[in-house]
């Protein structure tokens, strides 16, 4: 099941034990495909009823318990209202069905405009927790709820104790009817949950950028979040967490909704996201425009303006994370804030990780909202860092995140196959969570579509001009924006203008282009999230943690150890949804890994 609660709900003192009994009763009883939301974590206006319930053989339930039940006493009904006494004091309080109807009806209405689900029933139930149906019968409760649409305790006692849901579905499904026809699927369950919370569905957002690409839409069909996705980002609760997850798995996916949910959650504070890379960061920058309380910046500017306002003489690249750390500590009046969220964070040492953890406003590990996101498949930087070093306190609150969602099979199989060819990196099949430079293999979403098609460059121009017949493949005057991207890395000639030459070669074939690394423009890394050209030129670099519809993947010489190269090639392969398109030079050390995978154009 998932369960989208707070963890540890069930033993909280900051939620009514009557809503406690119900959430557990549901937890334990129901089948494990049946989707339970506990609104309170998601409503911070306290309008929205206490759960809903997606049960696939059933439909909606909205389900609302009635208001102060565990602190209060039913007297009766009064007015067409139920009468409570709390703490000495009588008081009417409307039907629990009210408010739980409210929502059912709104959702009602939204689905009417989708054939795929105007058929789904959404109904609304209510909860007596601590009476029976006969207690309820003698105290005239009738005459203001229905009592077929109501759960008492001995429902409850039931599910919890023995583990029947039996009690609870016969109301439910008394409460539906005999409209479903059969089990809801799983596009209907996808387009139901988008509707119950829209903030799980992927594409389409006023602020959208790559991360959420139009690549990913179908028609009218909704994409949302899986729910595993989801269940890890509303459940991950306070205190430091560590997310590790295969390349196109939806990590950032995850991360992004939680700095949401907190944006949400805490409108007074400040909250930072913060990743390697300048595109990365712009865009998260573009998908979280809309919450004001949000900042995102990239991890360099960060430590750099830390050595700038502690008066510190600017030190080596390499030696800045050290610097911003001293510069933290010297400098009291450094930046504070109430969440922290690393994306991409295998690019960073100990102590950057350790310059993140001293951004948090709190000193208790308990009391602080620290997200980190890693692969270490993608750690194309050599970073060696261990999470505990930094002041990283996950331990046993790792979450794997295994599946891909983002490539095709046939685009995963072929870019797993050139990360493990020779053996030079391990990937363990079951890795320990806590093991922060482990390789996670990647599975499947099953999505099929093209295989790969390498080419082989027989010079430096070949190489050039076979990158630029590849996009013309692709592009059309309806691609959409960033929809095509042209990564390259190091030519095996050691010739360091490749990226020039290949803008130049875009320009005379008149595709229109948006260069990420252009040196003469160098703000351009901090716009690739707003680029409107349907083709982004990069460095593989500057395109970890973007997707693209087609990736042409080109300069796989070595600038590098192979094991970087390796992996770095690996995230090029990785950006790409539907298409990717593989030129390797004549030079290329990876040239014999990658001509007998496929046959040659």
């Amino acid at each position: 099941m998932a369960f989208l609660i707070p963890e540890g709900l069930r033993s909280r003192k900051d939620v009514p034990e009557s809503i406690r009994r119900v959430a557990g009763a549901l937890q334990t009883a129901l089948d494990d495909d049946v989707t339970v939301w506990f609104e309170p974590l998601f409503d911070p206006m306290k309008e929205r009823p206490h759960l809903v319930v997606l049960e696939p053989r059933i439909g909606v339930v909205v389900i609302e318990v009635l208001k102060g039940e565990s602190k209060s006493t039913l007297l009766g009904a009064l007015r067409g209202r139920l009468c409570i006494e709390l703490d000495g004091t009588e008081e009417e309080v409307d039907s629990p069905l009210l408010r739980a109807e409210t929502l059912a009806a709104s959702l009602r209405a939204a689905a009417a405009g989708r054939p795929v689900v105007r058929h789904a029933p959404f109904v609304s139930v209510a909860v007596f927790s601590r009476i029976d149906r006969d207690e309820a019968e003698r105290l005239g409760v009738g005459k203001v709820v229905d009592l077929d649409r109501c759960v008492f305790k001995p429902d409850l006692d039931s599910a919890i104790n023995d583990g029947n849901a039996a009690a609870l579905l016969r109301v439910f499904q008394r409460t539906a009817g005999p409209s479903l026809d059969g089990e809801l699927d799983a596009v209907a369950q996808d387009e139901l949950r988008g509707l119950i919370h829209p903030d799980v569905v992927i594409g389409g957002r006023p602020h959208q950028g790559a991360l959420f690409s139009a690549a990913t839409l179908d028609g009218d069909t909704i994409k949302v979040m899986d729910r595993k996705q989801e269940s890890m980002a509303k459940n991950l609760g306070s205190g430091h967490r560590v997310i590790r997850g295969v390349a196109g798995s939806g990590k950032t996916l995850v991360l992004v909704h939680r700095a949401r949910l907190l944006s949400r959650y805490l409108p007074g504070h400040k909250i930072l996201v913060t990743c390697y890379t300048r595109s990365l960061a712009s865009q998260l920058r573009a998908e979280l425009a809309d919450c004001r309380n949000v900042e995102v910046r990239n991890l360099d500017k960060l430590m750099a303006a830390a050595v700038n306002d502690a008066n510190m003489e600017f030190p080596a690249f390499a030696k800045l994370p050290a610097a911003a750390v001293k510069a933290q500590a010297q400098n009291p009046n450094s930046p504070k804030f109430r969440a922290v969220l690393v994306d991409e964070a295998q690019d960073f040492d100990t102590e950057a990780l350790q310059f993140c953890v001293n951004l948090l406003e709190s000193t208790d590990p308990d009391e602080q909202d620290l997200i980190i996101v890693a692969d270490s498949a993608q750690n194309i930087f050599r970073k060696k860092f261990r999470w505990k070093d930094a002041g990283i306190r996950a331990q046993g609150r790792t979450r794997l995140l295994r599946v891909n969602y983002r490539n095709t099979r046939e685009i995963l199989a072929f870019a797993h196959a050139f990360l493990t060819a020779g053996g030079s990196i391990d990937v363990q099949e079951t890795p320990d969570p806590e093991d922060e430079l482990s390789v996670i293999p990647a599975e499947s979403s099953e999505r099929s579509g093209r295989p790969p098609v390498v080419i082989a460059a027989s010079s430096g121009s070949d190489e050039v001009a076979r990158v630029i017949d590849a996009v013309k493949v692709h592009y059309g005057e309806r691609s959409a924006s960033r929809s095509i991207a042209v990564l390259y890395g190091g030519r095996s000639d050691g010739n360091g203008s490749f990226g020039a030459e290949l803008a130049a070669a875009l320009t005379r074939a008149n595709l229109p282009f948006f260069w990420v690394n252009d040196p003469a423009m160098p703000d351009n890394k901090d716009l690739a999230g707003e680029a409107d050209s349907p083709i982004l030129l990069s460095t593989i670099q500057s395109s970890k943690g973007l997707e693209f519809s087609a990736v042409v993947a080109c300069g796989l010489g070595v600038r590098d150890d192979l094991i970087t190269a390796r992996k770095l090639i690996y995230v090029g392969f990785t950006r790409a949804i539907n298409d990717l398109t593989v030129i390797v030079g004549k030079d290329s050390p990876f040239r014999d890994d990658l001509l007998p995978t496929t046959a040659l154009a």
